[in-house]
């Protein structure tokens, strides 16, 4: 019942233990985090793997890898499309209803249009939340509306 990565913990925790308790060694002799030597330990375990060895694929995997990534450049060509298409209809009605607001109303179109310069995003801007509200339910108002 030995696996690899008891053996590594097993060889790391110990090796830890000797790292910590060296009787004779000065502190901060290590160029690691805070001068301990266990940092650079615990690093060397936790991040450095071995290289894996290149993928090779047959003449048929290698067929069909492509085929592969043909068609999902295909959906992603298509997705993008639709966006794009999406966003200019979006466009095209926005155009539509400023030309509408411009002739009805020229001045609510003309406020429409300037920007408010001395926007303060948390004073003035609500920002989108999923919390519910301080106040979840008016008691008061349901039994107003009842009684009604």
């Amino acid at each position: 019942m030995s696996s690899p990565f008891l053996r590594t913990a097993v060889t790391a925790s110990s090796s830890i233990m000797r790292a910590g308790g060296r009787p004779g060694m000065k502190k901060g002799g290590s160029t690691s985090l805070n001068g301990d030597a266990r940092n650079d330990l615990i690093k060397k375990v936790l991040f450095d793997a071995p290289p894996r060895p290149p993928v090779r694929m047959s003449s048929e995997d290698m067929a069909r890898h492509e085929t592969i990534e043909r068609a999902w450049k295909l959906v992603r060509q298509q997705r993008k499309q639709e966006h794009a298409e999406t966003m200019a209809k979006k466009f095209e009605m926005i155009r539509k209803a400023n030309a509408e607001l411009e002739a009805t109303s020229p001045l609510l179109f003309k406020h429409s249009q300037t920007k408010e310069r001395n926007a303060v995003f948390p004073r003035q801007l609500r920002t989108l939340t999923d919390t519910p509200p301080k106040q979840i339910w008016n008691y008061r108002q349901a039994v107003d509306t009842t009684k009604a």
